[in-house]
């Protein structure tokens, strides 16, 4: 970035809920952009720097192109704005925050309301892996934890929840 480039940030009542959120890191706060070094440097809320390269923004056909000049985050840091072109921030930190996708990939699997979702939840929270149900291959239980498996047969059954402890009934509660 070069010093000559204007940092813009949230208006101030949006920065304080932003800066004060649990979920701080998975916002932005404000950035600046440097058409000649073909990047903004959008600043999150845990106040670190991420470099985002104006490539990543395209146009839709019809739609307004990205204006890097215009930069503004909005929506309590959840939309950047580049003119009238907008992009979710989820979608940037998706593709360029690492730790950002293992939190997203964490809260799926906490949201996740199928039965291989509990079944995952409950393993986890039983400290166990996948190759430690005797008799059920670890490739097996992924398979039931990813949905690829929807009706686990009455054996299996029995021995994941005798493994977990848990009446069988109770698998998919968790």
């Amino acid at each position: 970035m070069t010093k000559d480039v204007d940092a813009r940030f949230l208006p101030d009542d949006e920065l304080a809920e932003v800066l004060a959120s649990k979920s701080a890191a998975d916002l932005f706060i404000g950035g600046a952009a440097d058409a000649g070094a073909g990047a903004l440097v959008l600043y999150k809320g845990d106040l670190l720097p991420l470099v985002v390269p104006l490539s990543m923004f395209k146009a839709r056909p019809g739609g307004p192109a990205p204006d890097a000049g215009r930069l503004e985050v909005v929506d309590f840091g959840q939309t950047v704005r580049l003119g009238e072109f907008e992009a979710a921030s989820d979608a940037i930190f998706y593709e360029l925050d690492a730790d950002y996708r293992r939190r997203a990939k964490a809260r799926q699997r906490e949201q996740d309301p199928s039965f291989g979702g509990s079944l995952k939840r409950l393993r986890l929270q039983k400290g166990l892996g996948r190759a430690d149900f005797g008799g059920i291959s670890a490739k097996e239980v992924a398979r039931i934890e990813r949905g690829q498996i929807k009706r686990p047969h009455p054996a299996t059954l029995k021995k994941l929840a005798a493994k977990l402890g848990v009446a069988v009934e109770a698998l998919g509660s968790f």
